[in-house]
């Protein structure tokens, strides 16, 4: 699982991705763990997803490029990485952490991008902050640390942070975690058999039934219980002096059931889906085909570490100067969700009418380039006017 070659420890090996969250190791918190990971990995996969496009100048106009940064973002930022799994774990890293560090090992034609494990990061505020002891591994648990210091020239670092919403969500994980314990044990205490064993007066000697020999009461408890528990239909051979009582009996007494549990549970993925701003019907995989989830998902839960992503790489891969020039990385979100292209006919109809090409929709269909002419002709309204004038004749 690529999650648990992501995170190491202080002592620099490599721990699963659940052990981050329970940090301490407190399983009592294994429950709101599993959501936060669930939530997590719903944002992650949805980025590692999309294409990274670079625009690159090209004679007196930005044009966009699919050169060496473009393979670098999408295919390969390092050698034994593809892009794919580097977007992925940059993400993980980033929202399990709140910080994440990317290195760059600027080549002759390419940078090789790397994510750190552990860094020291320094604590310069009106200057950039420098990184040292940067350690980097591969998926096969090769571990290197790296001697050089890293600057904002050849390194991206990233980091959230929302101590209000960190402080709640802990004292909430916290919370729900003493609640969950007290009910599991409350449902064990609740539903486990007890009996009680009563006999008039004083202590009457016991005979065994079937040796007829004298037994003392603990045998005769043993006796007794293992016929009541046993998974076999059994027959309890009892003295008449003897009355033995179920406590568990519904009449007297109220099971308790899972409910309980499976409400509180319910909460805490609730709660966890909330402070990701992930709709429910997203978290829980029940969305339904007129549910708007999918783009509040985009909108509320995504779209704010797209932003910030790109931020980074067009600070430290484009630079101040080409961006001012118009050149720039960007992550298109066109890709997120499946667009079948019988169910899209209706759609590619109006973009053709609103100027789109048919190699530009073909890119947003993810269908290969039409070398032809015609096929990157813009026409407008719903007369299919040719946009350099005049209207064409319609097939």
């Amino acid at each position: 699982m690529v999650l648990d070659k992501i995170f190491k420890n202080e002592k620099n090996e490599f721990i699963s991705f659940l052990d981050v969250l329970l940090k301490d190791n407190v399983k009592e918190n294994y429950i709101y763990a599993l959501a936060e990971a669930h939530a997590i990995d719903l944002i992650a996969k949805t980025i590692s997803k999309c294409e990274i496009q670079t625009f690159e100048m090209n004679g007196k106009k930005v044009e966009e490029k699919r050169g060496d940064l473009y393979w670098t973002l999408n295919l390969q930022p390092n050698y034994n990485e593809n892009g794919t799994a580097f977007l992925y774990k940059l993400v993980t890293k980033l929202l399990t952490e709140k910080t994440a560090l990317i290195v760059i090992n600027k080549k002759a034609k390419t940078n090789l991008l790397y994510i750190a494990d552990t860094y020291e990061a320094s604590n310069d505020i009106l200057y950039g902050k420098t990184f040292k002891n940067v350690y980097i591994s591969d998926e096969e648990g090769n571990s290197l640390k790296l001697e050089k210091t890293y600057n904002q020239n050849n390194a991206i670092y990233y980091s959230l942070s929302n101590n209000d919403l960190t402080s709640a969500s802990e004292t909430f994980k916290n919370n729900t975690a003493k609640i969950l314990k007290a009910l599991e044990k409350n449902f064990i205490r609740a539903n486990t058999a007890k009996w009680r064993l009563k006999n008039p007066g004083g202590q009457p000697t016991i005979m065994d039934f079937e040796t007829k020999k004298i037994i003392d009461y603990k045998d005769y408890k043993n006796k007794i219980t293992e016929g009541l528990f046993s998974d076999e239909e059994a027959v309890v051979l009892l003295s008449q002096v003897f009355d033995l009582e179920d406590l568990n009996d519904s009449s007297k007494r109220n099971n308790k059931t899972a409910e309980d549990y499976e409400s509180v549970v319910r909460k805490i993925g609730d709660e966890v889906a909330n402070k990701w701003d992930i709709p429910l019907d997203i978290f829980y995989g029940s969305k339904t085909e007129k549910s708007t989830g999918t783009n509040d998902f985009i909108t509320f839960a995504v779209d704010p570490y797209f932003e910030l992503i790109e931020d980074g790489l067009n600070i430290s891969l484009v630079g101040k100067e080409s961006f001012i020039k118009g050149e720039y990385i960007q992550i298109n979100r066109c890709h997120i969700t499946h667009k079948d292209i019988l169910e899209s006919a209706s759609g590619i109809d109006k973009l053709t009418a609103n100027g789109f090409s048919r190699n530009e929709t073909n890119k947003l269909l993810r269908l290969p380039k039409i070398d032809e002419d015609w096929a990157d002709k813009h026409y407008i309204t719903k007369n299919y006017g040719n946009v350099e004038g005049g209207a064409e004749e319609n097939g």
